[in-house]
């Protein structure tokens, strides 16, 4: 009775095995075969010749809970094979979305240095005035030129985190040979000499990857000489002003991201203000414009930018007195390495 009872147990078990084992075999025939011979069995082949042994196929149609234990056919997978699972309806896009780009200024480290030219498109207007004497405009009286493209060329070095060094000068020379409607027969010379220089240091107060606020502190040197010449009929005369300003400059700057092409170049609003005060003057330097910046090899960038600035000098003195005027476009290359 035991040994019944076992017998029975192992059949059972060997047909639940063949039961999970859910394949379905395919034989592909290269030849051409009568439908006859398709219903006869394999093993007969009623005077035909033998077939040529196809490619065996094995192909599950439900998942086995058994592994299969004989040989599968690892080839290439037919276009009329049996497939179980329906195909997706929408169809899958070839090339992935873009993913949007973070907008990200150019950051400078420990030991670069950013060198810049720019050339500023100014209109220089001014006066000069001293006591009991009439005040004297630049241009109407003066003669000087109304347009004057100047350059700037400034220098900085990061020697800290968010610290650095900054410095700029700007020399202006204008002269002028004219005729004053109201003096016939005379003729005037008129020449403006300055120098606009600054050195200083930068803070950093606040730095992220898309915008950046910084402050700055700058001595400011500025030496001033004007010399008005006339000549006439048996007429000669000549005033000279001649003196030098030393004053302090705060500022600020603000830098804001606008957007980062896929090339890693970056767009930005720039903007810097600074008000000078000291030795009976008081000035304004103020410019705003886009930056462009472009990344180049080992940590450097390069960058174009352009807006419009502004620099007006006024002085509170009883003596001689000159104010400046300048404002215009301007545009600025610079490189940072």
């Amino acid at each position: 009775m035991l040994v019944l009872c076992l017998l029975f147990i192992a059949t059972n078990y060997s047909a639940a095995a063949n039961t999970n084992n859910r394949s379905i075999r395919i034989i592909v025939d290269n030849n051409t075969v009568a439908p006859e011979s398709v219903l006869s069995s394999p093993n007969r082949t009623y005077g035909n010749p033998p077939p040529v042994s196809a490619p065996e196929y094995v192909q599950a149609s439900a998942r086995r809970s058994f592994s299969y234990g004989g040989p599968v056919y690892q080839g290439p997978i037919l276009a009329n094979s049996i497939s179980k699972v329906k195909p997706s309806v929408c169809p899958v896009p070839a090339v992935p979305m873009a993913v949007p780009q973070k907008c990200i200024l150019p950051q400078r480290v420990c030991g670069q240095w950013e060198l810049s030219v720019q050339a500023y498109f100014a209109r220089p207007r001014g006066r000069v005035s001293w006591p009991y004497h009439p005040t004297l405009d630049f241009n109407d009286d003066l003669g000087l030129d109304s347009h004057k493209t100047l350059f700037e060329y400034s220098a900085r070095y990061q020697f800290r985190p968010s610290w650095a060094l900054i410095y700029s000068i700007m020399p202006i020379e204008m002269e002028a040979h004219y005729r004053h409607p109201l003096f016939p027969g005379m003729v005037f010379r008129s020449k403006w000499d300055t120098i606009y220089q600054r050195v200083g240091l930068l803070f950093d107060a606040v730095r992220s990857c898309s915008g950046a606020i910084s402050i700055y502190n700058a001595w400011v040197f500025s030496p001033q000489k004007l010399t008005m010449f006339s000549a006439g009929h048996c007429q000669f005369g000549s005033t000279t002003i001649d003196r030098t300003r030393n004053m302090v400059m705060s500022g600020i700057e603000i830098q804001r991201c606008i957007t980062t092409k896929c090339n890693g170049g970056s767009l930005s609003c720039d903007t810097r203000a600074g008000i000078a005060y000291l030795d009976g003057t008081l000035g304004l330097d103020v410019q705003a414009g886009l930056r462009y910046s472009i990344p180049l090899n080992c940590g450097r960038w390069g960058y174009a930018k352009g807006g419009y600035r502004l620099l007006d000098f006024k002085e509170d003195r009883i003596d001689h007195r000159i104010d400046t005027y300048l404002t215009g476009w301007f545009v600025e290359a610079g490189l940072v390495f």
